[in-house]
């Protein structure tokens, strides 16, 4: 048998729950997706591209990231483009993580960011959100960063997956001051930034340290196409790409982004629709329920209910799946996803057979 090393012989593969989600005409509020599909000129771009006899040519990226920085509203040398929001991720713990040094994850926290972080053998530091309101322990992680030794690296879910709480922006400032005397380069996930609004884009210039990593799977619906982008300052972002390959964004997903970033307002129409409408209307039926949920910036909620178990299974039985989360006491709880008005509406009938 190949000789593998330690660290990854001790863990476990991420497997998240996707095995039979098409298996029926499901209500898939369980992996925070757009619940309908993406731009028709996304579609169409898709087609031509296809049409055009071009997949046998090496794709650039100079276009899209002029365009992605524009929307960003960001200089065109401080973004790359990445095969997802997870590549950012890994190629930045792959930059500054090594065997031995530590890195500040608050719990509970994204799947990713441990999986990058522990294949390069990085010991975990998790100061633990509130459990009461899902509040993050900013005093816990500034004590860390400096009392801990060998910390290399900070990483802060904005706002938070599982628990849709926010980092106040101030917050974050602080982290980035106590981070940059030390030298300790800082993780910002910003994948749910059309639903939240939250971002650091505007602290680049000051703070080398900073990392803000953001995704097209979520609002723009592009999660099949695996596209995202890290933004950071010029120096940084070349040193990323010495891991990034040159090829590995592949050319339906630059096509994809062009086409979705000439039609923004048809993500706009969706992102307004969920968090004006829908949201509003899951919190005020969950508020007459007596049914407790975390205060949320992004596109799901997070219930921090006992009866976990009995909402996944009676939701399923019903068309609808959503996911079970960790709360930061580890308990199992529900995430639930929200989509658009039509989605709420039958969630909200299918959680009155159930409560």
């Amino acid at each position: 048998m190949p000789l593998f090393r330690d660290v990854i012989r001790k863990m476990k593969p991420y497997k998240p729950p996707l095995e039979g989600r098409s298996d029926r005409d499901y209500t898939l509020l369980d992996f925070n997706e757009r619940t309908i599909g993406t731009s028709p000129e996304v579609k169409e771009a898709l087609k031509n591209f296809i049409d055009d006899d071009r997949l046998q040519v090496y794709p650039e990226y100079g276009t899209v990231e002029r365009e992605i920085a524009g929307y960003a509203e960001i200089k065109d040398s401080h973004v790359i483009i990445t095969n997802g929001g997870d590549q950012g991720i890994d190629i930045i713990c792959r930059a500054h993580l090594s065997n031995g040094d530590k890195v500040i994850i608050p719990f509970p926290g994204f799947a990713m960011h441990y999986q990058s972080a522990g294949i390069q053998g990085a010991e975990f530091i998790e100061p633990v959100y509130n459990s009461k309101d899902g509040s993050f322990p900013l005093d816990k992680v500034i004590d860390l960063i400096k009392h801990q030794e060998r910390i290399r690296l900070v990483i802060l879910c904005n706002p938070n997956n599982p628990l849709g709480t926010p980092i106040e922006i101030d917050d974050v400032k602080l982290i980035l001051e106590e981070a940059k005397g030390r030298d300790i380069p800082v993780l910002h996930d910003e994948a749910y930034f059309e639903f939240s609004g939250i971002t650091c884009k505007d602290f680049i210039d000051k703070y080398d340290n900073l990392y803000i990593i953001r995704t097209f799977s979520k609002a723009f619906g592009l999660v099949a196409t695996r596209v995202g982008y890290v933004i950071s300052q010029d120096s940084n972002l070349e040193e990323l790409l010495k891991i990034r390959g040159p090829y590995d964004v592949n050319m339906f997903a630059k096509v994809a982004v062009l086409a979705a970033l000439k039609d923004r307002g048809y993500m706009e129409d969706y992102v307004n629709e969920v968090m004006k409408v829908s949201k509003p209307k899951l919190e005020g039926y969950l508020k007459n329920k007596g049914v407790k949920f975390f205060p949320s910036k992004a596109n799901f909620l997070f219930l921090p209910v006992d009866n976990s178990e009995a909402i996944i299974d009676g939701l399923k039985d019903q068309g609808i799946l959503v996911r079970p989360k960790q709360d930061p006491d580890g308990h199992k709880r529900v995430r639930v996803g929200v989509g658009t008005s039509e989605d709420t509406d039958a969630l909200i009938r299918a959680l009155d057979k159930i409560l």
